[in-house]
């Protein structure tokens, strides 16, 4: 995805795209393939959606307060999701020994 740096691609990789993303009313040029320009664009929608309730609940705070507490509850809800993901690969190692335990009892 995107590298602020030149990218160490060759010519034969996926062609790089600019855009420009807004995020609290900044714009931030960026360089991504076209297949990650969905995606892009549903974060920058979400963050700035983010942003905008944020801005309704706590009038007293400036942009850079809000666009860091957007951060900090996108990397609390990250933590959530690999926390759940560990959960799940442990279940899955736990079921694999069970069922080599159950095979070596047949």
């Amino acid at each position: 995805m995107y590298s602020p740096h030149k990218s160490h691609v060759s010519d034969m990789d996926d062609a790089q795209i600019k855009i420009s993303v807004v995020i609290a009313g900044r714009s931030f040029p960026m360089k991504i393939t076209e297949e990650e320009e969905t995606s892009v664009r549903s974060i920058e929608k979400d963050i700035n959606s983010q942003v905008t309730e944020f801005q309704q609940k706590y009038t007293d705070k400036d942009k850079l307060d809000l666009v860091i507490m957007v951060l900090l509850t996108k990397a609390f809800e990250l933590d959530k999701i690999q926390s759940l993901e560990d959960d799940i690969t442990q279940a899955h190692a736990q079921i694999d020994t069970l069922e080599s335990t159950l095979d070596q009892l047949m």
